[in-house]
């Protein structure tokens, strides 16, 4: 984060240091190189403001997203936390299947007789 915060002098120094070679390449005047000299260093600076102020916006909007995406995952993990705890608190509602043998549970349920099916059809 310190890094991005130097942005703005590092693009400044840079822009003011090629300006002064360039200048000095042209044989300009010492007076004339100061000039374009500070006339980089601060066009440059503004840019460099722009571009850390998008860099700061581009991360705090990837800490937002990674925020967002734990709180769905922990609201995801509530949710099934919580079905699993009714699932479990439910009882035996007829909507869920029971496949335990020997089970003790009395849903009041007696299998009919053949036989007894038998002399009853044949009654009729």
């Amino acid at each position: 984060m310190e890094t991005i915060m130097k942005i703005p002098f590092l693009f400044a120094l840079i822009a003011a240091i090629i300006t002064g070679l360039i200048g000095i390449n042209n044989n300009i005047s010492l007076n004339q190189n100061c000039i374009h000299m500070l006339i980089a260093i601060v066009i440059f600076y503004f840019i460099g403001i722009l571009l850390r102020t998008t860099i700061n916006r581009i991360i705090e909007e990837q800490n937002k997203l990674k925020e967002q995406a734990e709180k769905e995952e922990q609201e995801k993990l509530r949710i099934e936390k919580e079905e699993a705890e009714k699932l479990a608190k439910e009882e035996h509602l007829g909507n869920n299947l029971d496949l335990v043998a020997d089970s003790n549970l009395d849903d009041g349920f007696t299998p009919l007789d053949l036989s007894q099916a038998v002399r009853t059809r044949m009654k009729e």
